[in-house]
């Protein structure tokens, strides 16, 4: 396809006047000036490619890949108009939130419209869009781009190539997945093959703070924004160092890619207190609490260990309603299981075999999934029905994905290698699977799981996933635990240290952004003796600060140093009237006997079958 490269002059020239005319041609030829930004809006112009219809409809999208939620980002772009070559304004009708139709759009030249952010746009009703698939926008500042969020497509027109030009404010970096085109101190050109491509590839506008790493025969970028300078790319780069390396071995000694991209933005306003990323095939964008390196560095790690596994899928292994996704009307593959369950759970599985984490550590995150999967979720929904209905029916069912997802990844894990004698495990069948489709074909949704056993030779997988993932019987985890020597109890007797209320009674002030009490229920005797009560938000513990950047690192530090009749001083803040008032609270520490819920320990004398399954299963040596 014969490309039109566009000079600096004539990008300039084309933005915002009719000038200088830039030739049309079969791509999309989109303009932003980062340095024109009015009422947190940027105006948006595209020069479109020939239209041969008489009437055509322009689609900001619904919903975009890894979201799982329609959020409709049509809402966020007004005065939406469209001209022909002499700047006459063509007949434009919105037909709903994200679509508008053109008439005579043979003669259609350009379109313009304003852009508003998601992130800072409290007066425009809807879906909360989570911040790593939304859109920001501050002057000077910074620009987060998740091109979903500012691009479009017409009707039939998403697999042609995009031409995205920026203006941009002296010493910004384009932080992208990307490799520019062309670039210079005041603008760059990004091209992409597709629509799907171009929404794949997020990019942050900042003051660069960016550090490269060269692992398993890639460039990693790691670019930061943080507002207060509490953490560097450098920093966070170290910290994930060791993990990616991990992530490359066990991924067989090599990358599939060529370039990655972890896009983090840290926040010192968390405004709906909630933080995250999202996964892309060549990049993952993160909206974190600001906090320094090492306060971040395990939950850096588990995010990012979570979203650098999304290389292998979607990027290698997905399936038609993915490969060819429907931005507006969306239909979901069943097969949530796999893109979110099994990354979640290699996410995890390789920090143990790669001594990241402890045994007793990877234990007990396994054990928080299963309590969450039970207590949270309905285990009567087949996980693929709940997958294919997860925008509507089973909407607040999605998070399981990361908890029986993971479960049903870890029980598949070991019954490969008890049926493979130890040779063969998920991280070979996520790597046969990835080289039968690769990223260019798609499976066929219902056919996956009888590829799966004829790839792996075991006809018993397809009675495990008729059972536990088409069916809604529960995961056999006694017996799965049971065979590589650890013991699982489902409820006992046990003296737990805790800071004085359970983690599940623990909720966060939207305003505050403080972590506060939920219910009496949820303190413990310790917390009655300390004095706590629901509603009391949390300052500190022994000095060390409570708030949501640290209060993970704090209660952590507690649980691992604290020993029991020591001295245990915390300040909350409490509401008295209309006011709230500074309370100090202070007890020697006092460990409850208290009833847990599906314990997870080794046997005290493990068989030889059991051991040798166990090394099997967590020992790197068996990849």
């Amino acid at each position: 396809m014969k490309k039109t490269i566009l000079t600096l002059c004539a990008l300039v020239m084309c933005v915002g006047s009719f000038a200088q005319k830039v030739t049309q041609n079969a791509s999309y030829q989109f303009f932003v000036d980062l340095t024109t930004v009015k009422n947190d809006k940027l105006e948006v112009s595209l020069i479109a490619p020939k239209i041969n219809k008489d009437e055509i409809t322009y689609n900001l999208p619904k919903i975009v890949p890894g979201t799982y939620a329609n959020y409709d980002f049509g809402r966020y772009i007004t005065d939406f108009k469209a001209f022909d070559a002499a700047g006459k304004a063509l007949k434009v009708e919105k037909l709903d939130k994200n679509s508008y139709k053109i008439a005579k759009a043979k003669s259609l030249y350009k379109i313009t419209y304003l852009v508003d952010d998601t992130w800072d746009s409290p007066e425009i009703s809807g879906e909360y869009v989570f911040e790593p698939a939304g859109t920001d926008i501050e002057k000077d500042t910074l620009f987060a781009v998740n091109t979903h969020g500012f691009f479009g497509y017409f009707d039939n027109l998403k697999n042609v190539t995009y031409n995205v030009n920026f203006s941009k404010p002296k010493g910004f970096y384009g932080a992208t997945s990307m490799i520019a085109s062309k670039s210079d101190a005041s603008s760059d050109l990004f091209s992409a093959g597709n629509y799907n491509d171009l929404v794949d590839a997020p990019i942050m506008y900042s003051k660069p703070d960016t550090t490269v790493l060269k692992v398993g025969g890639a460039d990693i970028l790691i670019s930061v924004y943080s507002p207060n300078k509490k953490a560097s790319s450098a920093e966070i780069a170290a910290n994930v160092k060791t993990l990616l390396e991990a992530q490359k071995e066990y991924l067989g000694g090599t990358l599939p890619i060529k370039k990655y991209a972890f896009l983090i933005i840290l926040s010192d306003n968390l405004k709906n207190g909630s933080y995250g990323a999202l996964e892309h095939s060549y990049s993952s964008f993160y909206y974190l609490p600001e906090a320094s390196a090492e306060e971040l560095s395990q939950t850096v790690k588990d995010v990012c260990a979570h979203e650098f596994f999304h290389i292998v899928t979607p990027l290698s292994i997905h399936s038609e309603e993915i490969g060819d996704f429907d931005f507006n009307k969306p239909k979901m593959s069943k097969h949530l299981w796999m893109y979110e369950g099994m990354t979640e759970y290699a996410a995890g599985h390789m920090q143990v075999m790669y001594d990241l984490i402890p045994l007793g550590q990877y234990l007990n995150m396994v054990r928080n999934k299963i309590n969450s999967m039970y207590d949270r979720y309905d285990e009567k929904v087949p996980f693929t029905v709940m997958s294919a209905d997860v925008l509507e029916k089973y909407k607040d069912q999605y998070p399981n994905v990361y908890e029986k997802g993971a479960l049903i990844g870890l029980c598949l894990d070991i019954k490969l290698r008890q049926l493979s004698k130890g040779a063969y495990g998920t991280q070979n069948l996520m790597r046969d699977l990835s080289k039968y489709y690769g990223k260019e074909k798609s499976f066929k949704d219902p056919e996956l799981f009888d590829k799966i056993t004829e790839i792996t030779k075991f006809p018993e997988l397809r009675q495990f996933f008729a059972k536990y993932v088409e069916g809604n019987q529960p995961l056999p985890l006694e017996e799965i635990f049971q065979s590589v020597g650890i013991e699982f109890q489902k409820e006992a007797k046990v003296r737990e240290k805790s800071i004085g209320v359970s983690v599940y009674s623990l909720g966060l002030n939207q305003e505050s952004k403080a972590i506060y009490i939920l219910e009496d229920e949820g303190i413990d005797a310790f917390g009655k003796k300390l004095g706590l009560k629901a509603g009391d938000e949390f300052v500190s513990l022994n000095g060390k600060s409570l708030d949501l950047a640290n209060f993970r690192n704090t209660r952590t530090d507690f649980m691992q140093n604290a020993k029991e009749n020591d001295t245990i001083n915390m300040v909350v803040m409490r509401k008295e009237g209309d006011k709230k008032v500074e309370v100090k609270l202070s007890a020697p520490l006092f460990i409850p006997e208290i009833t847990e819920k599906n314990l997870l320990k080794p046997v005290a004398s493990p068989s030889e079958a059991q051991v040798t399954l166990l090394k099997a299963w967590l020992s790197p040596a068996s990849k």
